[in-house]
């Protein structure tokens, strides 16, 4: 019985094993036969597509690019390999050596490192008491510093040396790249057959710096994904897609490689021409971009003369398209102490900040849905006052308020008189306000179903979500409700305010133009709830919080936000100086959403008294670009 178990055991793993050679990982397998074989090989990576606007005007390009290349013959030998080094080490311009290729070369110069081992060492290698790798383990142990010093120009040689001999024999070998075309000449000169000029891409930015974090970066493959791309059809010298929009859409962007058959002699013949990768057509109008990028930059010179801003150093801004989740322009801008600006736009993904009064929609939402909010009714705005704790109030009073003139006042004690409300406690003066972590995830599953704490599934690679406050208490409720305790990124409160202006429905955002939208969730509130919500924030806009931030015909629907934080002032890891981050998010038309806007200004100013109005000037700004 156990006999017959096992032998059931074996046949079942058989089929397993077969089933993964011809079914899960058969693409792998089969570049493995073809390498081992030997005869059929594929050049190497070919062009890849372009990157476009949504206008078609190119953002990403290829340049072609000239380099020297070094088909080994089947005869070679090393002293024509050391003649070519040295002919062109004049026109090695960099060069990197790792130790391995230092004792290679004197090994290769020095016949194979025999005078390294002992007589009796080959002795006992003859009687095979030592094996070959003891024998070469030995050379190398023996080689020592002073054995592989060398002056530069051996250094160029050996560089070259360890080029033409990495890798497999019927590859050609790139020993000079991005040559001159009076190089080219000068080599070709040279007359060495096993020489030749190979044109290659390189990627080309024709707005300089402008999202070339966002673009990505090409290049080897990673070590921790080797498996994967080979699974995937790729050979180890690659160029691939590692970061950014060229990772992202790596299976869109890659070319079809060159085949070849190998000839008994090393030489090859075509079999398949190489073709370029597609292009890849995003969102973003780089007419837009551009605009964005120079009010950032200019409202950012104004903001940082004055002395409440000198913690101000860098901001976002991003415009979308509300109805599909598009992404028009986005922009991260640091400004350093000597004047001179960087890209970040990259961080807009990644870094998160507490937000403020932004988040009152989503606020109110959790008020409706829990019904602590009773429509339409006014109560008197003033402070909340917790057992043992300072009281809390809106930044003035603000008389009566109901849930529509809330968002437009941005009054936070009706947010503390809603956030009591949801936990099944009505407010009362020093009163003792528990709270459990199910109150928290009742905001915050809300908060989630906007995007905000959450993935917006934007289509590129390690998105954040931002960070969860830990402690649980009442007083951080409110301020959870107000937007002063979990902190979001950038990206998100795009998404954010799309959602409100698409009544409850969730898409996500995209780089790449699509003929389709991704729908996430619905946020299941009712469209009356809506109907008041749009409202109330665009009031906001029309006597409100923003009322001169956007033009009044362009019926901007939105919310302004503040929120105290504090700043690392000296770099110490010790946050020490209290600072107020500026927000504001809308769409506009009400009627028609075409466009959305969102603005982060970190550590705007460190007088809650006085701000330079950074987010209103950068908001007119875009907005008349827009409509103009």
């Amino acid at each position: 019985m156990k006999l017959k178990l096992f032998l059931l055991f074996l046949f079942f793993s058989f089929l397993g094993v077969l089933y993964n050679i011809n079914q899960t990982n058969h693409e792998y397998y089969s570049v493995l036969l073809e390498e081992k074989m030997e005869r059929i090989v594929y050049g190497s990576s070919a062009p890849r597509g372009r990157i476009l606007d949504r206008n078609g005007k190119v953002l990403v390009d290829n340049q072609g690019v000239i380099n020297i290349a070094y088909h080994k013959p089947v005869d070679s030998t090393l002293k024509e390999e050391l003649k070519i080094a040295s002919l062109l080490e004049p026109y090695v311009k960099s060069f990197s050596l790792t130790t391995t290729n230092l004792k290679n070369y004197y090994l290769a110069t020095h016949n194979n490192g025999r005078d390294l081992i002992t007589d009796e060492e080959w002795q006992k290698w003859e009687e095979r008491k030592l094996t070959n790798e003891d024998i070469s383990a030995l050379k190398w142990e023996r080689i020592t510093e002073e054995m592989i010093t060398y002056d530069e120009s051996e250094q160029k040689r050996i560089y070259l040396f360890s080029l033409m001999n990495d890798g497999y024999a019927y590859e050609d070998k790139i020993l000079l790249s991005n040559v001159s075309d009076e190089e080219l000449a000068r080599v070709m000169a040279l007359n060495i057959p096993s020489l030749k000029s190979v044109i290659t891409a390189s990627r080309t930015y024709p707005y300089g710096e402008t999202l070339k974090s966002i673009f990505g970066t090409i290049g080897s493959i990673p070590k921790e994904e080797v498996t994967s791309f080979i699974q995937n059809g790729y050979a180890l010298n690659d160029t691939v897609g590692t970061s950014g929009i060229e990772k992202q859409y790596e299976n869109l962007l890659r070319g079809k490689k060159a085949k070849y058959f190998i000839n008994s002699d090393n030489t090859l013949t075509l079999l398949e021409e190489e073709e370029v990768g597609s292009d890849v057509v995003l969102n973003i109008d780089i007419d837009v971009q551009l605009e964005l990028e120079k009010i950032l930059k200019e409202e950012m010179s104004l903001a940082h003369k004055k002395t409440s801003a000198k913690y101000f150093k860098e901001a976002y801004a991003m415009v979308g398209d509300p109805k599909s989740g598009g992404i028009l322009a986005m922009s991260g801008i640091r400004l350093n102490d000597q004047g001179e600006f960087s890209d970040i736009t990259i961080t807009a993904f990644t870094s998160s900040y507490a937000m403020g009064s932004v988040v009152k929609g989503a606020s109110n939402t959790v008020g409706y849905m829990t019904g602590a909010i009773e429509v339409g009714k006014k109560v008197l705005d003033s402070c909340v006052k917790l057992y043992s704790q300072p009281s809390k109030c809106s930044y003035k009073k603000l008389g009566y308020v109901d849930d529509i003139t809330a968002l437009k006042t941005s009054s936070n004690y009706y947010q503390f008189l809603t956030a009591i409300k949801s936990t099944g406690q009505t407010y009362k003066y020093n009163m003792t306000f528990n709270v459990s972590e199910e109150n928290f995830k009742t905001y915050r599953d809300v908060f989630s179903s906007y995007g905000l704490g959450n993935k917006t599934e934007i289509d590129y690679p390690n998105e954040q979500t931002g960070m969860r406050g830990t402690k649980v208490a009442g007083d951080l409720l409110l301020n959870f409700a107000i937007g002063q305790y979990d902190t979001y990124t950038p990206i998100s409160l795009l998404q954010y305010i799309n959602t409100i202006s698409n009544y409850g429905n969730r898409y996500a955002l995209r780089l790449k133009k699509e003929d389709y939208n991704v729908f996430l969730n619905q946020v299941g509130l009712d469209a009356s709830y809506y109907d008041r919500i749009t409202e109330g924030m665009y009031q906001v806009f029309h006597g409100g919080t923003a009322s001169s931030y956007v033009k009044k015909n362009l019926n901007a629907v939105g919310k302004t936000g503040t929120a105290e934080t504090f700043y690392d002032s000296d770099h110490d890891g010790v946050v020490d100086k209290e600072v107020i981050n500026s927000t504001l998010v809308y769409y506009f038309p009400r009627e028609s959403p075409t466009y959305s806007v969102a603005i982060i200004a970190p550590y705007l100013t460190d007088t809650p008294s006085y701000s330079y109005p950074f987010t209103k000037n950068v908001s007119l700004k875009i907005s008349n670009y827009l409509t103009f």
